[in-house]
């Protein structure tokens, strides 16, 4: 059985420790007062599993101290203790959710075998309401989903990731699914039954920021009639997760340095240290290493944050998995409006492998659901899909090449596009390509396009 707080509660002090002391053990953290008022402080400050209290107290009853649990804290359970006269309170008790009742004089065995059973099903309780949280936190927070090796090792290296303290930075592009895989880690690190918090740095104003992130006291700028807890508070032994951290400002930049380094901040306009163990895990779209060589981003910061980095590739680094985000859009929007979409035509995948994806994962989605949406049908046809058909028939054979993309990633690209466009024939690849069998085989391997 796991470890159970216990409250004692009698006026007979020595009785009270003689009790204590009978009950100590591994699996009790037992604290012993010996008054109702007394009870009351530690009901409130501490929230015990079970209570084991005396019936007459001097300055109340047993009665009363149930009466409080059940009003307040209805999931801590309360057991009686009363002399053999007073067998009709016992009853009493029982009937206003009372867990069960002694008569003394008793035997401390019986005692521990009532608090064994009682116990049991406190354990069970809290398991129930931590898997229940658990379920609640998983249907808030979208799912992975992928098939690709590219993205299985992702999934691999953030399980593996996800056990240790150590801050992790993510990077890709807009709509890579950054924040599932933050996600991801915390929910299956120690940390998840813990809140995860997140703050996107570049949806609040620079000046707002830092009060955001770490709080503020009463007066300390015009309009803060009270004291507010920030983000990393919230986050309290669980994880904060920063998104587009490359756009925050340099002054809140060295308080964020400095909670990194000793785990201690102080809120906006306060002098109290706090200390507070918070995991942070950070993602950004932007190239950080040039910021620090622009000035923009402090380099400190940037290791401190980069002990571990995760790179989500791009949609089109991983066109394999599109058929399988598609279906699950469709389940998931289905169920959101009521909608009985079966499938989706050959003719729309086959667009979709050819589309450049630059929103990708999330651009994916926003186009699915506006099918899913206005379709009447029982398939998603090419018409449902009026900004792939528009690429299907203008650019269906155009590669679109960013500046900052060196020779080695356009080549990769066009090779990928290439075979995607010929649906993986790669003779008709070779020919279109103008090189050699033998050689695109090479340049596959070389880039890893297939799994």
């Amino acid at each position: 059985m796991n470890a159970l707080n216990l409250l004692l509660v009698d006026d007979d002090v020595d009785a009270l420790q003689a009790l204590k002391m009978s009950l100590e053990g591994k699996e009790l953290h037992i604290h012993a007062v010996s008054s109702y008022k007394e009870s009351m402080h530690h009901l409130e400050a501490k929230h015990p599993d079970i209570v084991v209290t005396d019936l007459k107290l001097k300055d109340g009853s047993g009665l009363e101290i149930l009466q409080y649990v059940k009003e307040h804290f209805p999931q801590i359970e309360v057991i009686i203790i009363t002399a053999f006269g007073s067998v009709e309170s016992a009853v009493e008790a029982i009937r206003a959710g009372a867990a069960d009742y002694l008569v003394k004089p008793f035997r401390i065995a019986d005692l521990k075998r009532l608090i064994k059973r009682i116990g049991e099903n406190v354990i069970l309780r809290r398991e129930n309401e931590r898997l229940r949280k658990v379920l609640q936190m998983e249907k808030s927070f979208p799912q992975p989903v992928g098939v690709s090796r590219k993205f299985k090792n992702i999934l691999e290296f953030a399980e593996q990731v996800a056990t240790s303290r150590s801050t992790v930075l993510i990077t890709g592009e807009t709509g890579t699914g950054k924040e599932v895989i933050a996600f991801l880690i915390h929910h299956r690190s120690q940390r998840n039954e813990k809140p995860f918090i997140k703050i996107n740095c570049c949806a609040i104003p620079e000046n707002l920021l830092e009060a955001e992130l770490f709080g503020y006291e009463k007066g300390a700028f015009t309009g803060a009639v009270k004291q507010k807890k920030g983000k990393i508070e919230m986050a309290e032994e669980g994880t904060l997760f920063l998104d587009e951290i490359g756009d925050m400002n340099l002054m809140t930049q060295a308080k964020l340095l400095h909670f990194l380094q000793d785990g201690e901040f102080e809120r906006l306009g306060g002098t109290e240290t706090l200390k507070l163990d918070v995991r942070i895990i950070s993602a950004t779209n932007a190239d950080l290493e040039r910021r620090v060589a622009d000035g923009t981003f402090r380099e400190d910061l940037f290791y401190r944050l980069n002990v571990i980095s995760i790179r989500v590739p791009p949609l089109r680094e991983r066109s394999e998995d599109i058929p399988f985000l598609i279906q699950h859009f469709i389940e998931k929007y289905n169920e959101v409006n009521q909608k009985n979409v079966q499938g989706i035509d050959p003719d729309v995948i086959k667009m979709c492998l050819r589309h450049p994806w630059r929103g990708n994962v999330r651009e994916l989605e926003n186009m699915v659901e506006r099918a899913v949406v206005l379709c009447n049908e029982n398939i998603l046809k090419p018409y449902h899909f009026p900004g792939l058909v528009s690429f299907g028939t203008e650019m269906e054979k155009k590669i679109g090449v960013e500046i900052g993309m060196t020779l080695m990633d356009i080549e990769k690209l066009v090779i990928q596009k290439t075979l995607q466009f010929h649906e993986d024939d790669k003779q008709k690849a070779a020919r279109t390509l103008d090189i050699g069998l033998a050689t695109l085989y090479r340049k596959i391997k070389e880039y890893q396009l297939e799994d």
